[in-house]
């Protein structure tokens, strides 16, 4: 493994660098070095320019069939912040544009269940109608898997009834982290790293360009962050068609990984220097200004960064609703005005990067300049001159009588005027000094800002804290559960609390109004204390039970079917499997209630009914292996049930759970299958929970050593798996 003195000379060569060398300077290298190495590889690859372009963003909809852990955009349908266009107010955006002077619309939004490939190219030609010079950037390859996938036609097919509709390139969205588990974790319902790459190979191999982004700064690793860069250098090399690649960073307002933060900006500043460093095959690396701000932004483009993205205008909410900026808009003045500051040369672009031409601006309004009065003491004359742009004209000298004639007084001290300039003068030398000095080492002025900017923050939050909290000064949150919401409202009332209904369900065997979950919540270990007016969050059983349509779920994979269940507030009542000759978990058939669902059926149901799937199986796949389910509460592992294919059987509470409000903190703490199980699809596995965490804890360490022993043995087996095949190739060759 070489050194960092060996990989910076191996780069100032332009040569490349290892998986293993980007891992050395990412945990070794000083922010400095990665600069200057970054910078080097961005000056041979496009000088001193810094690329952006004007452009709008169309989010035809926030309703997503996916339901990603990272994600602060989606919304389902019914919420009251979704949103749907139809082509009609697509349309009719892209008429309003008309007369702008953009160059790109970039087109993407939620993965709606209700939207095919036919409704994609439609989008595309109705904003080509309206806007027929400008370049449409449409989709990300998840859309576009998705779409492609649903429609039962070839990728390549998919793609070119795209092509033909309008869509000149694709954006980098939906890559996320490639890797598999981590994949798992935040994005399972996704496309999978393979077809994601696919999507972008065959768009290459038919001269369609596209761009590639990594989400990071949440629970991924650095080593799972170069693994990313890595399958994207191996793509670029096989089928080339990458522009430019974007780091796009993670943002924790609002969706269920908050807890993990975001990272600082120094990451930020390494994640991109060692994206230029890494993708020595990729053109372009972009600070994506939307997502850094404009001050970071600006920094940026001494790590390697040489595209900031466009003007925007306002029109994406991908990051304001994730806690960035909340009202994207930068004109060309002030795009032009960041890069200049940074010692850069601000090119406008197409959204192919090739350069527009610069447009020329109105002539200047005429300069008028002031009038002057210019005293001879020789003649005692007054000469009054009058100056514009495009004309002069000198009045005549006037005489002047003896009365009106003073003798100019000898000053006694600096006037207060030749002081001011004087102070000008010097603040205006401290100025140009200070921007010379930004001219000559901006990274050193980069990182002294920082630090000033750290040093500012942590005196705010200083003095901040003790202005604009109230120490002391807390109220212990009680437990409201079990109570009716009329008898704890007033009881918040009196201890200075606000109750939010923030959701609702519906149980036959609880009363309508019952509190069944609140936050924060309480704890029998410790007192939960919140400041006097903070918001208690519940969860109540509603007074009727809502009746919904039942959506059309066939003809997808089980997973994503019963995602869109769970969306709709429905659940599974029972999977029956059927052998298949092509593929294993397609939904064939779904009924609810002995009623057949078909894509022209309209059926209402309550809420919480269970629907009834036959699902495929081939026939070389006819068992399945039961999944861990110790610690998990009974809706988790109702989850995980389903997905493996098997059904769920009964379900036991064990003494400790005293009425049917502790029913919901239960966590199952026994499964009549353990885990790695082979059982035949369709199985019925007998949960068991508890309201004892001490029980669910100490059988969950358990647990953890049977699944760790079995992911072993699994691993064993497929090595030797492997070994058997290797040899039998040789045997055969």
């Amino acid at each position: 493994m070489r050194n960092i003195n060996e990989i910076a000379d191996a780069v100032r060569r332009d040569e490349r660098i290892t998986r293993d060398d980007a891992l050395t300077l990412w945990h070794e290298a000083p922010l400095w070095l990665l600069g200057e190495l970054a910078t080097e590889r961005k000056r041979r690859a496009s000088g001193q320019n810094i690329y952006y372009n004007r452009n709008v963003h169309l989010e035809p909809t926030n309703i997503c069939l996916f339901n990603c852990e990272f994600c602060s955009f989606r919304r389902r349908e019914g919420d009251k912040d979704a949103w749907y266009m139809s082509l009609e107010d697509i349309e009719a955006r892209a008429a309003e544009l008309k007369g702008t002077d953009i160059t790109e619309v970039h087109i993407v939004g939620g993965v709606h269940p209700k939207h095919d490939l036919d409704t994609y190219c439609a989008m595309i030609r109705r904003v080509k109608r309206q806007l027929p010079h400008v370049t449409v950037k449409a989709y990300t390859a998840v859309e576009i898997f998705y779409m492609i996938r649903h429609e039962g036609i070839s990728v390549v097919e998919g793609l070119r009834r795209l092509k033909e509709a309008g869509m000149e390139c694709i954006p980098g969205g939906g890559a996320e982290i490639f890797d598999a588990e981590l994949r798992a974790k935040i994005c399972p319902e996704k496309c999978s790293a393979e077809e994601w790459l696919a999507v972008h190979r065959a768009a290459h191999n038919m001269d369609i360009a596209t761009n590639c982004t990594m989400l990071y700064g949440h629970i991924e690793s650095i080593e799972q962050r170069i693994d990313h860069l890595d399958r994207l250098r191996k793509l670029q090399d096989e089928a080339p068609g990458f522009d430019a690649f974007i780091p796009l960073k993670y943002h924790s307002r609002g969706n269920r990984l908050s807890e993990a933060g975001e990272c600082s900006t120094e990451e930020d500043m390494r994640t991109i220097a060692i994206s230029r460093i890494f993708l020595d095959n990729i053109p372009h690396i972009k600070a994506y200004w939307v997502s850094y701000g404009k001050a970071t932004t600006e920094m940026a483009l001494a790590f390697g960064a040489d595209d900031i993205d466009g003007t925007i205008g306002d029109t994406t909410k991908i990051y304001s609703m994730a806690g960035g900026i909340e009202r994207p808009t930068m004109s060309v003045e002030e795009l032009e005005a960041m890069v200049t500051a940074a010692g850069y040369n601000p090119v406008e672009r197409d959204s192919h990067y090739n350069p527009v031409p610069r447009r020329r601006s109105a002539p200047p309004a005429p300069k008028e300049v002031e009038e002057a009065v210019v005293v001879n003491n020789d003649t005692k004359e007054h000469t009054k001159n009058k100056t514009t742009m495009s004309n002069t004209k000198i009045e005549q000298p006037k005489p002047q009588t003896k009365a009106t004639v003073k003798a100019e007084p000898k000053p006694k001290s600096t006037p207060k005027s030749a002081r001011g300039s004087k102070s000008a003068k010097t603040q205006g030398g401290f100025i140009e000094r200070v921007k010379h000095f930004y001219g000559r080492f901006p990274i050193i002025s980069h990182m002294i800002l920082i630090a000033l900017f750290g040093l500012l923050l942590l005196l705010t939050l200083y003095f901040g804290l003790n202005i604009g909290t109230r120490h002391g000064n807390v109220i212990k949150v009680p437990s409201l559960l079990g109570m009716n919401i009329e008898d704890a409202r007033h009881e918040a009332h009196n201890k200075e609390l606000n109750i939010i209904v923030r959701d609702s369900i519906f149980d036959v065997n609880l009363p309508g109004g019952t509190i069944v979950d609140q936050l924060p919540r309480t704890s029998e270990v410790r007192d939960v204390t919140v400041k006097p007016g903070r918001k208690i969050y519940v969860t109540i059983n509603a007074y009727n039970r809502r009746m919904v349509e039942v959506p059309y779920v066939a003809k997808q994979t089980l997973r994503q079917a019963l995602n869109q269940l769970e969306r709709s507030g429905l659940t599974i009542k029972e999977l029956i499997y059927e052998a298949d000759m092509t593929s294993t978990d397609y939904v064939l058939r779904e009924s609810v209630e002995e009623h057949e669902v078909t894509p022209t059926s309209s059926i209402k149901t309550a809420v919480g009914t269970g629907v009834t799937l036959t699902v495929s199986y081939h026939r070389d796949e006819q068992y399945t292996t039961v999944p861990r389910l110790v610690g998990l509460n009974l809706q988790q592992a109702k989850n995980s049930i389903w997905d493996s294919g098997l059904n769920v059987g009964k379900v036991v509470y064990d003494e400790s759970v005293e009425d049917l409000i502790a029913r919901r903190t239960t966590r199952v703490y026994k499964q009549s299958q353990s885990l790695g199980t082979s059982l035949r699809r369709g199985s019925e596995v007998t949960l068991y929970l508890t309201c004892n965490m001490e029980l669910v804890d100490s059988l969950a360490k358990v647990a953890d050593r049977e699944a760790k022993n079995y992911e072993e043995q699994r691993r064993k087996a497929l090595e030797k798996q492997r070994r058997a095949e290797r040899e039998e190739s040789t045997i055969v060759q």
